[in-house]
């Protein structure tokens, strides 16, 4: 059975693909976790990465856009990201919604860490 490990770097490639595709602004470049990349015109983002055969593909920390005045912005490659590059949120909501992401993750490894701590507190009281 065939099982592919890069899942993580395919879902923000394909995010990335759709910010090209569905932006109204242009897409420039990417930052990996490598390096930066430029991406060229009517190409595909993957093959920007010029990668050898049986090379990894690089995970994408972010994207560059650009509007029609030069404003350069950066974003995840996240659905909040996509929505700011489709134009459904502004650059301020799009770093409102990336703030309450943050907050909710934090709001969960705490939870479960309580969640873990209470847990071992209960079996240790009342089984030992």
């Amino acid at each position: 059975m065939c099982f592919t490990h890069d899942v993580i770097e395919r879902q923000a490639l394909k995010i990335c693909e759709e910010m090209k595709m569905y932006s109204i602004y242009s897409l420039v470049g990417v930052a990996t976790t490598g390096d930066q990349v430029k991406i060229q015109e009517n190409t595909s983002i993957e093959s920007n990465f010029k990668l050898l055969p049986g090379e990894a593909l690089p995970l994408i920390t972010n994207v560059m856009l650009q509007d029609a005045y030069g404003r350069d912005y950066s974003v995840s490659p996240d659905e909040a990201g996509l929505q700011f590059a489709k134009g459904e949120v502004t650059y301020k909501e799009y770093k409102r919604l990336q703030a309450k992401e943050k907050i909710q993750l934090t709001t969960i490894l705490i939870a479960s860490g309580g969640t873990l701590f209470l847990l071992s507190w209960s079996f240790l009281r009342f089984f030992i």
